[in-house]
């Protein structure tokens, strides 16, 4: 399970990287096209919008897998030993329903807005750009289910070694 996971975890940071360089490439065209007179581009608005969410749905699944996310420290310096384990699979829980949420709703988007186009590229679609909820919600249920079985791991192992 591990190995899926990193490997997931490294596509998705790949993708996430080369949508933030398509964001900022984009984000300079679209300067040019203001300051430039002779340079008119419309478009790459449109796909820096796509390539910023994308970066950041991508981004959030991997600090899930990570355990970057948010999350209050408070709580879980208050608790040890087994009550820290539940604590900890009740917030993977949390989380694991959530990105199930995306995917069930997310690719409800998707199917709603797929045949929409955008106005300044129609050949782009914008059920790309909703793909992007049941995809990073996938990889919140893989990394969730990952970390609580990690995090069970882990508390048997501790508590061999105390007893």
């Amino acid at each position: 399970m591990k190995s899926l996971l990193n490997g997931i975890e490294y596509v998705f940071m790949r993708a996430a990287a080369l949508f933030f360089v398509v964001f900022v490439v984009c984000i300079f065209l679209q300067l040019l096209s203001r300051y430039v007179p002779t340079i008119s581009l419309l478009w790459p608005a449109e796909i820096a919008t796509y390539a910023f969410i994308w970066t950041v749905f991508l981004g959030a699944s991997v600090m899930v897998y990570h355990q970057e996310h948010f999350k209050i420290d408070y709580v879980f310096e208050k608790f040890k030993g087994q009550a820290l384990l539940y604590v900890k699979l009740f917030s993977h829980l949390i989380i694991g329903l959530f990105g199930l949420l995306m995917i069930i709703y997310g690719f409800s988007l998707v199917q709603l807005f797929w045949e929409w186009t955008v106005n300044t590229l129609p050949q782009l679609q914008q059920g790309y750009l909703w793909l992007a909820l049941p995809i990073s919600g996938l990889g919140m249920v893989l990394f969730s289910i990952g970390n609580a079985l990690e995090d069970v791991k882990d508390f048997k192992e501790k508590g061999e070694q105390v007893g």
